[in-house]
């Protein structure tokens, strides 16, 4: 069902599968909005916490019988749910037979975002976080009044939906905001559901076959979404073939980054647009990867109407992402990098960021695969790049929305590769190898729960 008539006649707002990253932005901005929030989700988090600090009501009861459907007038309730909950879930069955209004979180998003003057939306199947996460910091950074829902947490702001100072009271009044920066999932096709004003695509790297089927089928979801702008609109990495401003490292592409080099653990380089030179700009994150993040960042901030001089400063102080490429320095001189890597191209770039910024230090990789549909759809790239690595231990599959498929498990990837180098084992088993090892470089990749390990990781090799 759709929301064509808007999401503002509606007062209480579910969501189910609230801690999710995109699911609670948007909870987030409606709580600051005034509506009534309440969710449901299997596990608390900081995320659901800071929610019900907020007001929120969260429930982690897995039975919802008795609780919030009936008391609540049908015609002002909207259920949104995320494919992470599935359809055999008690809480959506119990929602379908509720007769509420019942939405992706896509659509809410779209709706929500098409309130504010512009929207600028970053898509890609790499790189959309950081991405948005820079574009709606130089843009706040620089004065300009807005809104951002990211797919991580920014370091600046330690959240993932960012508001303008001065904004957030003024929100509730329903004032209108000047921009919102949106992260455009390709997931279930959910970008469509933005109309943008500005967009950009990172990458497009086949992704999610467990819901496109092939490759072609997924690059013309993309080629939906580029054919909503204008071609002076729409910016991408140079080499994609959608009609567009193409961004480039090295001389490639109308907007490209050149004189790149790396000082004081930081790159340094121009960028050339058609019509004039932005000298001397630094980019904080390590990895070329990041500085085609930033690239793409400063381009979409300058066709907002940024000036060289706001996107310098404020590059300056941008801290990162949350599990994009985290270094810690342990005792020893020992790193500790934390990234969200999941598909072979990230575990390629962060491959790439380790040697370029820690040349000649020996590293090893923890890393759990993310899903059995696409550890089975790219098992050969899986396997080239980690046998690329010192050393890797592989963790079991987490399995998010999936059952398991026969065959398809860690051990199965770990034949493919270089059994010099790669490794399956059982969790407790990797962890603790991980920590006893010998490596100055210590990466943990994967977009699973391996997250949660990392703090007392960083205990055990400081040890």
């Amino acid at each position: 069902m759709s929301i064509a008539s808007g999401h503002n006649r509606f007062q209480y707002f579910i969501f189910l599968g609230i801690g999710g990253i995109g699911m609670s932005a948007l909870a987030q901005y409606l709580v600051m909005r005034g509506k009534s929030v309440l969710g449901y989700d299997r596990s608390a988090s900081d995320l659901t916490q800071e929610l019900q600090d907020h007001g929120a009501a969260i429930t982690h009861d897995t039975d919802p019988v008795g609780l919030w459907f009936d008391p609540i007038r049908s015609d002002q309730t909207l259920i949104i749910w995320t494919p992470a909950v599935g359809q055999n879930d008690p809480w959506m069955i119990a929602a379908r037979a509720s007769g509420f209004e019942m939405v992706k979180r896509a659509e809410l998003l779209g709706s929500i975002s098409a309130e504010s003057k512009k929207v600028l939306a970053v898509a890609g199947t790499h790189g959309k976080t950081t991405t948005s996460a820079i574009l709606a910091h130089l843009l706040i950074d620089a004065g300009k009044k807005g809104i951002a829902f990211l797919g991580g947490i920014a370091q600046n702001y330690q959240s993932n939906f960012i508001v303008s100072d001065g904004l957030e009271v003024n929100l509730a009044s329903g004032e209108t905001p000047d921009f919102c920066v949106v992260e455009a999932d390709e997931f279930d096709r959910s970008f469509l559901w933005i109309k943008p004003h500005l967009a950009c695509i990172t990458s497009v790297d086949p992704d999610h076959l467990d819901i496109y089927k092939d490759k072609e089928t997924f690059v013309a979801a993309f080629e939906l979404f580029a054919h909503t702008l204008a071609p002076t609109d729409l910016y991408m990495a140079e080499g994609l073939v959608f009609n567009g401003i193409g961004i480039g490292l090295g001389g490639q592409g109308e907007i490209s980054a050149e004189q790149i080099e790396v000082k004081n653990g930081a790159y340094c380089f121009n960028l050339n647009f058609a019509d004039e030179q932005w000298s001397n700009l630094s980019g904080p994150l390590p990895g070329r990867h990041n500085l085609m993040n930033v690239v793409m960042a400063a381009a979409m901030a300058r066709g907002f109407g940024l000036t060289r001089d706001q996107v310098a400063k404020s590059l300056l102080n941008f801290k990162g992402i949350h599990r994009r490429f985290n270094q810690y320095k342990l005792a020893d001189n020992k790193i500790l990098i934390d990234d969200y890597a999941h598909h072979p191209t990230e575990l390629r770039a962060l491959l790439q960021g380790v040697k370029e910024f820690y040349p000649d230090q020996p590293h090893i990789l923890l890393f759990q695969p993310h899903l059995f549909s696409r550890t089975r759809d790219f098992a050969h790239d899986f396997a080239q790049v980690l046998s690329e690595f010192d050393r890797v231990l592989l963790m079991p599959i987490y399995p998010a929305r999936e059952l398991p498929i026969p065959g398809v498990d860690s051990d199965w990837l770990a034949r493919l590769c270089d059994p010099q180098r790669v490794q399956a084992m059982t969790a407790s088993m990797a962890l603790a190898a991980f920590a006893e090892s010998s490596s100055s470089i210590f990466i943990v990749a994967g977009a699973g729960d391996i997250g949660l390990e990392v703090q007392s990781l960083k205990q055990k090799l400081t040890l």
